[in-house]
């Protein structure tokens, strides 16, 4: 029998230390995953927005597009060369900080 996988909210995660938070998305479901990531990259994408061009915003749009729980059950062959195509035009155009901040556990709470 299955173990249910705790919920997990936005605040609740990303209050926690960074050792916290990899034990604990190591923890929940892919569906929390992807919720937890995606909220980020929204967030961020919010709080930034206005020093963003426009092409910064199309990408972290596409970007938020893409955060789904299948990235985190393992991605279908044919969409790995898709992300990654789109990771490396972020990296091109995104400093190392913001890039942080967009989608990563180690990002900072960003409050609504």
């Amino acid at each position: 029998m299955d173990k249910e996988q705790p919920i997990v909210g936005y605040q609740q995660f990303f209050r926690r230390s960074i050792k916290e938070r990899i034990r604990i998305f190591n923890d929940i479901s892919a569906e929390n995953r992807a919720l937890l990531v995606r909220t980020q990259a929204e967030r961020w994408l919010a709080a930034n927005r206005s020093r963003l061009d426009d092409g910064q915003i199309s990408l972290a749009e596409e970007l938020i597009g893409l955060i789904t729980p299948e990235m985190y059950r393992g991605l279908p062959k044919q969409i790995e060369p898709e992300i990654e195509a789109l990771l490396k035009r972020i990296e091109a155009v995104f400093p190392r900080q913001d890039l942080r901040q967009l989608a990563t556990l180690r990002a900072e709470y960003i409050p609504e």
